[in-house]
C-alpha cells in the first residue's frame, strides 16, 4: 500500500516534513524542561502529544486531534442532552440547536423543533472554516481525494517524528482500501515502526443521503451566511458568562455524549 508519492519531490517534502516535526518537538521540550528547572519540578519522560479534545477544542477553535478535515469550511454538530447547560449556553452565544438523529416523531420522520416534548437529544451546529480556508487555491483542492494511504502516511510522520505519547488521529477510509489499510497498520506493528492506535471511519461520497452528520461540508457562501445569522442571534458576546447563566457546577453528569458521533450512541434502555 503506497502513501504519498515516493518521487524525488515527495522524498524531499516528507524529509523537510521530518525536519519540522522533530524541530517542534525539541522546542516543546525545550520550553517545558526549562520551567520545570525554574520551578524545582521534576522534568517529564515525555511532553509531546496529539490529544482528543473534541468538544472543548471546537468551541475554542483550536484542534480537536489529529484529523483529515472534512472540507475547508463544514458545520459540526455536537451532541448533547436537552437542555445540556453548554448546550443553552450555545443557544445564547447565537449557535443553532436541532434535535438529533435519534429523535423520531411516531412515522419515523426526524424532528425539527428542539424543544418539543419528545426531543430528548440537542445537536448544536457550529460553522467551522479550517486555518487556511481563505489562502489562494485553497478551494481548488479536493480532500475527498486524500487517500487513506496517504492519511497513514502523514499520521506516521507524526507519531515518528513529533509525539512521544500517542496520536489521537482518525483515518478516513472508503470500502475498497479496507484490506490494503488492514495490512499497512498490520505492518506498521510487526516492524515496530511506532504505531499504538488510530482511529477509522467510513467515508461516503453521497453525504446527502445521511441527514445531520456530525461533519457536514458546506460552500463558502453557506458559511458566511452561517456566520452572520450566528452573530445576529448572539445575546452574549462572551461564552462564559453565557455559560454561567446555566452552569452551576453541580451537574456532574451533564455535557456532551461521550461520542459525538451519533452512529455509536447506545440507545436509551426503557
Amino acid at each position: 500500500m503506497e502513501g504519498r508519492p515516493q518521487t524525488p519531490q515527495g522524498i524531499a517534502f516528507k524529509q523537510r516534513e521530518e525536519e519540522y516535526l522533530t524541530g517542534w518537538r525539541e522546542i516543546v521540550n525545550r520550553v517545558v524542561w526549562d520551567y520545570c528547572d525554574r520551578h524545582s519540578l521534576k522534568r517529564p519522560n515525555r511532553c509531546t502529544t496529539v490529544q482528543p479534545s473534541g468538544t472543548k477544542s471546537l468551541l475554542t477553535g483550536a484542534s480537536p486531534g489529529w484529523h483529515p478535515p472534512k472540507a475547508q469550511r463544514f458545520i459540526r454538530r455536537i451532541t448533547f442532552g436537552k437542555n445540556d447547560p453548554v448546550a443553552l449556553a450555545c443557544i445564547d452565544y447565537g449557535y443553532n440547536v436541532i434535535p438529533s438523529q435519534s429523535d423520531k416523531d411516531e412515522n419515523g420522520n426526524l424532528l425539527n423543533n428542539p424543544f418539543d416534548e419528545r426531543c430528548t437529544e440537542w445537536l448544536v451546529e457550529i460553522p467551522v472554516a479550517v486555518s487556511w480556508a481563505d489562502l489562494p487555491g485553497a478551494d481548488e483542492i479536493d480532500i475527498n481525494k486524500f487517500s487513506a494511504a496517504a492519511q497513514m502516511d502523514f499520521y506516521m510522520q507524526v507519531q515518528k517524528f513529533y509525539v512521544r505519547h500517542n496520536t489521537s488521529a482518525t483515518i478516513e477510509l472508503r470500502e475498497n482500501e479496507v484490506e490494503s489499510l488492514g495490512t499497512r497498520i498490520y505492518e506498521a506493528i510487526r516492524d515496530d515502526e511506532g504505531y499504538i492506535s488510530a482511529a477509522l471511519l467510513a467515508r461516503f461520497d453521497a453525504l446527502e443521503t445521511f441527514p445531520r452528520l456530525p461533519f457536514e461540508p458546506i460552500e463558502k457562501e453557506t458559511y458566511e451566511t452561517m456566520l452572520k445569522d450566528v452573530l445576529v442571534r448572539r445575546q452574549i458576546d462572551i461564552f462564559q458568562v453565557a455559560l454561567s447563566r446555566y452552569d452551576l457546577g453541580e451537574m456532574m453528569d451533564s455535557g456532551p455524549a461521550g461520542c459525538d458521533s451519533d452512529k455509536c450512541l447506545m440507545p436509551e434502555t426503557k
